[in-house]
């Protein structure tokens, strides 16, 4: 076996075992035909320290998601877990489309121009940006909303190509203002950003392959989401003042929770097999959520409640491991009982 081939068996190994027994062989002498270059020196030199170009790799990876992410075709197993990450994905671009639509009116109250509640009090002050590119700047984190509705129209790269601008500013400011010192070195702001790549990376569950997202509920939920969480969590917020040491992470904790036993609670009354993609992609957001929770928790060191907030952090991970551990227990025996059917896939094609 040539190193060439050695090394793109490796990039196979992407690929689910069953697919590889079937199809591995016949992929490897496609594209080991497609290096041949006619002439037997350079032909050659290529076997021994050639390597599978990028594109060849991104075509595996893509048909790698498209089998363990599996459409309505799919096994049971992989169209389980498929549909588990697609819910999972929907669910964070909905609570990121939910917040980032309320922040309007977070602003708007700031700024004084909301004259139903009480004024913001001091230690919350609105700092105008000083330019326009600031505003414009500023204003690429409200591209999540746009991604969303991309998302739920069934517009997959639109909505990537969307959410990256989302995501670039924030990481760009981060930097340089951690590099220069205007803001003390933190892990949450990166850990929060390193959960929107993963988001962005887990919208490729999308795939052409996969069921449409039913439009209706999930444009639904935008608009009751708000009226739901951030338009009362704001308001009381606004005059409870022990209330603002709920952070994101602590949001996120509190909101995975509730779902998680509303969904126990409607579980019992359903067959498993019909909740268990909504079980599992919970188990990912806890999981999720979880790690965001435990990799900010340093952070409260260098604040004066840290004792309140370490505290405080404590409950939240405890309440989302009583429901989540459960929860993910009986998705997994579930997920035990469903038939491993080897798929069959259709081979891809090798680039030339």
């Amino acid at each position: 076996m040539s190193r060439l081939e050695e090394r793109y068996r490796f990039v196979l190994r992407l690929l689910p075992a069953a697919y590889r027994q079937e199809w591995e062989d016949d992929i490897v002498a496609a594209f080991l035909d497609s290096m041949d270059t006619g002439d037997a020196e350079t032909t050659a030199y290529v076997t021994d320290y050639g390597r599978p170009s990028l594109s060849e790799v991104a075509s595996i990876v893509s048909l790698a998601v498209r089998l363990r992410l599996g459409g309505a075709d799919a096994p049971p197993r992989s169209y389980a877990w498929g549909q588990a990450v697609r819910l999972a994905t929907l669910m964070a671009m909905l609570a990121h489309a939910v917040m980032v639509t309320a922040s309007i009116a977070v602003t708007l109250w700031l700024s004084g121009k909301i004259a139903l509640l009480p004024a913001p009090a001091p230690e919350w002050p609105l700092s105008p940006p000083s330019n326009i590119w600031h505003t414009a700047w500023n204003l690429a984190g409200y591209a999540w909303l746009p991604a969303y509705l991309a998302l739920v129209l069934g517009h997959r790269r639109v909505a990537q190509a969307v959410a990256l601008l989302a995501i670039v500013p924030p990481v760009i400011t981060t930097a340089v203002e951690q590099a220069t010192g205007d803001v003390p070195l933190s892990v949450s702001p990166w850990a929060m950003l390193l959960i929107d790549v993963f988001l962005l990376l887990a919208m490729a569950a999308f795939h052409h392959g996969a069921p449409p997202v039913p439009r209706r509920p999930w444009l639904l939920a935008l608009p009751i989401g708000i009226l739901l969480v951030p338009v009362p969590l704001f308001t009381i917020q606004a005059t409870t003042p022990a209330l603002r040491l709920l952070d994101w992470p602590g949001l996120s904790c509190a909101a995975v929770t509730s779902a998680m036993v509303i969904h126990l609670t409607v579980r019992v009354s359903r067959h498993p097999s019909r909740t268990l993609p909504w079980s599992l992609a919970l188990t990912l957001l806890a999981v999720t959520t979880l790690a965001q929770r435990t990799a900010t928790l340093p952070d409260y060191n260098y604040q004066a409640q840290r004792t309140t907030l370490a505290a405080i952090a404590s409950v939240e991970v405890v309440a989302v491991l009583a429901v989540g551990v459960p929860l993910a227990v009986l998705a997994i025996r579930a997920l035990r009982r469903l038939p491993s059917i080897p798929t069959v896939a259709p081979r891809p094609t090798t680039p030339t």
